[in-house]
């Protein structure tokens, strides 16, 4: 099993691509190749693979909070979780249930009014995990820039302490530990802590 997000950025419009397109590109460029693992299409669409589905939720958060950074941009994802049982140099013509439920979940967004979605196999997994989203969108879509470029880096930076991140910043440890604090980090990471091993109890 594999997991697939196809997203596309809100806002893309009211900035220049030369402000978001090389940030995109260096976020996706974390979990593969370009063209056989991840592609942007119509400008600021894109799909990515992610190999191991227990991430899936860890990477889509990611990718959010490192757009959010960037005012007035925000993200909008469709997950899917399941086969690839089709393959070519060119992710965009692969196919399996793990694209089909990306595409027809990330079409489901807007009806739902919910900016990140997930589907699966597993009905009760899915139902879950989507309640889940639906809180923690009330959190993270009210990040601001501030306190999305710090949850990006301390996801990015597990091992380092709060004085460490504030140093990457050039910020005191006060200003990193009042950013987390304001972007509720610790009710996310708790989020996404809890997906992969819920997940395995599906998939298992």
């Amino acid at each position: 099993m594999i997991g697939i997000i196809t997203g596309d950025l809100i806002n893309s419009r009211k900035l220049s691509a030369s402000l978001w397109m090389q940030e995109l590109k260096k976020e996706l460029d974390q979990w593969g190749a370009e063209g056989k693992d991840w592609e942007i299409y119509r400008g600021d669409s894109f799909q990515l693979r992610i190999k191991n589905p227990g991430q899936l939720l860890y990477v889509g958060i990611l990718l959010k909070a490192a757009i959010r950074s960037i005012e007035p941009l925000d993200i909008r994802m469709g997950m899917g979780i399941g086969e690839e049982n089709y393959t070519t140099d060119r992710l965009l013509e692969n196919n399996g249930s793990a694209y089909v439920h990306s595409g027809e979940v990330f079409e489901d967004l807007h009806k739902m009014n919910q900016g990140i979605m997930l589907k699966s196999d597993f009905n009760e997994f899915n139902q879950e995990i989507n309640l889940m989203l639906r809180l923690a969108l009330t959190i993270m879509d009210n990040w601001s820039v501030n306190s999305a470029k710090m949850v990006c880096l301390a996801f990015k930076n597990p091992s380092k302490n709060q004085t460490q991140l504030g140093a990457l910043e050039n910020i005191s440890q006060n200003s990193v530990s009042a950013r987390l604090s304001r972007a509720n980090f610790e009710v996310i990471k708790s989020l996404v802590d809890y997906f992969p091993n819920r997940l395995a109890k599906f998939i298992s």
